[in-house]
Formats: structure tokens, C-alpha cells, sequence
């Protein structure tokens, strides 16, 4: 949600004024006697909102209204409002001036140290917004939503043994997100562990990420690394090969480095088996396996070329480059391979983030394995 219209400002403010005078006068009560009691600002207030300044009319009301138990609700609907429409500012201001109340019930206490700290964390002023989740976590009726929001933080920070350490917490009271979630963490602490040199850390933290979740490509794609460093290259293929049998998605990113550890007669022999696992899943899929070896500058490679005739003259986009035959199907891939090289290859299906390079954790929306492979091509 970002800038409202005028017209919804208005709506929202008409309504708050009516909450500031039901919460002077009661909504059971006639209001007649009582509209030349007002404070002149109240009519300096709507005054701005008849002349289309809701900002200072704003203003004017929050300086009028009393946190009490009638009008608190409004404090923080504007509050989450202003949230909402980026105005990160205001909504802190509001919150902070509920908690200087003096006599504030300790649940609306407890709402607004909540609402501070997603203020704070819209804001990305972490280490505020980390403490006051921290606090309000000890809250029982609000302990899922505060570790819940300062697993997101300790994400940003990357943080990944505080996150997991939030993870087991809201896993305790069955109010975890999946168990993926945790094996990513796990994961994001074998790579640093190998950054370290310490792949025996790396190893256990990864039979941990496999406990949590199966199967999980990821891993077996952290075993393969590590195996390439142990010179181990037939145990590095096969951790590579079981990772793009779970997740196709991974082939263009992982083909080359898995090509590159056999010699001719094993690639041909790979590839033969990639091309009959991606017809088995469909056309989409042999798709993908094409885009992912023509990338790879693979186009003319044997068990390759019935599939490549297969896709570019089926598909809808790509006949447009196959008019002229198979006879130039390798001069053709040579063509998209280049164009590939500069496409962006991944999309989130989240939140439609791209670009050329891969992710577990989409640095736009932070969510998990939504990246997938894609890419999209200017076709002549």
C-alpha cells in the first residue's frame, strides 16, 4: 500500500474525527449540546481537511487526542497506517507518544512496544527494532508474532544462529514457518563453516539441514563442494546429479560445474539421462534443459540436438528463430546462447524480483526457494 488518494484520506479522517468526539461524548449521547464545547482546533482541523491538507489536519487532531480507552484503537489504526503508506516517521511518532502516556494499560503498553518495533524494522533501523521484539517476546499473547518478526530481523543481519535459534522458539510453540526454513539456516552455517576451513562443522551442520527437510537440493549441492575440495570428484558428481534430479531449476546454474568434472564419454552418457528425466516431466521441462545447455555453450553436443530441434520447433516464441531449419540449429544456439549470456536469468515468484544471479533467499521479499530459472530473450 503506498500514497492513498485524497478522497480515502478524507474518509480515514472524517472517521477519526468521529472517534475522537464518540470518545468524548459517547456515541449513545446527543451531540448537539456539545459541538460548542469544542476545541477551536477541532475546527482548524477539518478546516485542513476541506482544503485538502490532511497532513496538517492530522497533525492538528493527534495533538487533540487522548490516548484513552476510547480513542486508543484509532492511535494505533493511524499508526499501522502511516506504516503502511512508507510514512515511517509519523508512525513512530505515534507509537512513542502512546508509550509516554503515563497511565496506559499493559496490553495497549505491550501493542504499542509491537508496533514500535515494526516502525523500526520498515525503517531498518534493525538494532532497535531487534530489542523491542526481544522484550515483546516475553509477552505470552504476543511471543509468536515477536519471534516470528525477529527471525525476519536476524535474517537481515545474517544472523543465521540467532534465526535458527528463533526457529526452535516458535517451534516450540508449534507456530513455525517449515522446516526448510531451518535447513537453510543450517546451511547458511555449513558455508560459513567452509569459508573457515572447517568442513567437518560443514559436514554435521549439513546432516542437520538433511534431518530438517528431504529432499533438499541445497545441501547436496554444499556436499559437492566440499567433495571437490577433498579431491573426491566422483563423490562431488554424485551429489550434483542428486541435486538436479530434486530440483530441475538448479540446471542452469549447476550444468557446467557438473559437466566439468567428467570426462566426454560420461558427459554424453549425463546428458542422455537429463534429456530422459526432462521428458519424462514434460515439455516445460525439456525446455528448461535446453535453455540451461545452450547457456552452457552445449548446443552442439549429440544428445542434445533431437531435443533442441524438439523445443525450438514446438514452442510458440521460438519458431520465429527456426524458419530457416534444423540444418542451422547449432548457428541458432550460438545466437540465443549469447543472448542468454546477458538475459536475467531469475525471477521470485513471490514478488517478481530478476536477475542474473541465483538465490535461496529472494533479497527483495526474503522468501525461501522462490527463485526460479527463467529468461527472457529479444527474439529477431
Amino acid at each position: 500500500m503506498t500514497d492513498l488518494p485524497l478522497l480515502t484520506w478524507g474518509l480515514v479522517l472524517a472517521a477519526l474525527v468521529l472517534g475522537i468526539l464518540a470518545g468524548h461524548f459517547g456515541w449513545g449521547k446527543r451531540w448537539t449540546g456539545h459541538l460548542s464545547k469544542l476545541h477551536p482546533d477541532y475546527l482548524t482541523g477539518l478546516d485542513y481537511l476541506v482544503s485538502e491538507q490532511p497532513d496538517r489536519a492530522l497533525d492538528m487532531f493527534l495533538k487533540l487526542m487522548d490516548a484513552n480507552a476510547e480513542t486508543i484503537e484509532t492511535h494505533f489504526a493511524l499508526g499501522s497506517l502511516y506504516r503502511r503508506r512508507g510514512e515511517v516517521e509519523r508512525a513512530i511518532r505515534i507509537h512513542q507518544n502512546i508509550l509516554a502516556r503515563k497511565e496506559l494499560a499493559p496490553e495497549h503498553r505491550e501493542q504499542a512496544l509491537l508496533a514500535l518495533a515494526q516502525d523500526y524494522l520498515r525503517a531498518g533501523v534493525l538494532d532497535r527494532a531487534e530489542g523491542l521484539f526481544q522484550q515483546v517476546s516475553e509477552v505470552p499473547r504476543l511471543r509468536a508474532s515477536a519471534l516470528d518478526a525477529l527471525r525476519g530481523v536476524y535474517e537481515r543481519q545474517h544472523d543465521w544462529q540467532q534465526a535458527l535459534g528463533a526457529y526452535r522458539q516458535l517451534a516450540s510453540i508449534k507456530a513455525a514457518p517449515t522446516r526448510t526454513v531451518a535447513a537453510h539456516y543450517l546451511c547458511e552455517l555449513a558455508a560459513l563453516a567452509m569459508e573457515r576451513g572447517d568442513l567437518d562443522s560443514a559436514r554435521g551442520l549439513l546432516n542437520e539441514a538433511r534431518g530438517e527437510a528431504l529432499p533438499f537440493p541445497r545441501a547436496a549441492l554444499l556436499g559437492a563442494q566440499i567433495a571437490e575440495r577433498d579431491l573426491q570428484p566422483a563423490l562431488a558428481v554424485k551429489f550434483l546429479r542428486q541435486a538436479l534430479t530434486e530440483s530441475p531449476t538448479l540446471l542452469q546454474e549447476e550444468l557446467p560445474r557438473l559437466l566439468k568434472l567428467v570426462g566426454p564419454e560420461e558427459r554424453d552418457a549425463i546428458l542422455s539421462e537429463l534429456v530422459s528425466q526432462a521428458e519424462s516431466r514434460g515439455f516445460d521441462e525439456l525446455k528448461r534443459l535446453v535453455f540451461a545447455a545452450i547457456a552452457a555453450n552445449l548446443g552442439a553436443a549429440a544428445p542434445l540436438r533431437a531435443s533442441i530441434e524438439k523445443v525450438f520447433s514446438q514452442d510458440g516464441t521460438l519458431q520465429a528463430v527456426w524458419q530457416e531449419g534444423p540444418t542451422q540449429s547449432e548457428r541458432i544456439a550460438r545466437e540465443i546462447g549469447a543472448l542468454l549470456a546477458h538475459a536475467e536469468k531469475y525471477r521470485c515468484n513471490e514478488c517478481g524480483f530478476s536477475g542474473r544471479n541465483f538465490y535461496w533467499h529472494c533479497p527483495a521479499c526474503h522468501s525461501w526457494d522462490s527463485f526460479e530459472a527463467y529468461a527472457i530473450v529479444k527474439l529477431r
